[in-house]
């Protein structure tokens, strides 16, 4: 195998990985971002949690599901989108 035959398998299995890897979102205390209107999963969404609700929750907002930073600190969110839709994993870090 070539150099740069080698060096495009890992830039394809580097990024394959990173879709395994849960969506980023920093806020801050007290922000919010909607998740349907940022594209990240499919809308309504039927059901939501975040491992720690001290750090950050999910609510149903008026224009769909927003993600709410409560208080400093990371923790593992996720949302499925309506009807068996696929469940977007994000990791979100909330700053003051």
């Amino acid at each position: 195998m070539s150099k740069n035959a080698a060096a495009a398998l890992l830039l394809v299995a580097a990024a394959m990985a990173r879709a395994d890897e849960p969506t980023p979102i920093s806020l801050i205390v007290g922000g919010s971002i909607n998740v349907c209107k940022a594209g990240l999963t499919v809308c309504p969404v039927s059901s939501f949690m975040c491992d720690d609700p001290k750090v950050a929750v999910v609510e149903n907002g008026a224009d769909g599901a927003l993600v709410k930073g409560v208080s400093p600190g990371t923790t593992l969110c996720s949302v499925r989108g309506h009807e068996g839709a696929f469940r977007r994993l994000m990791r979100v870090t909330v700053t003051r």
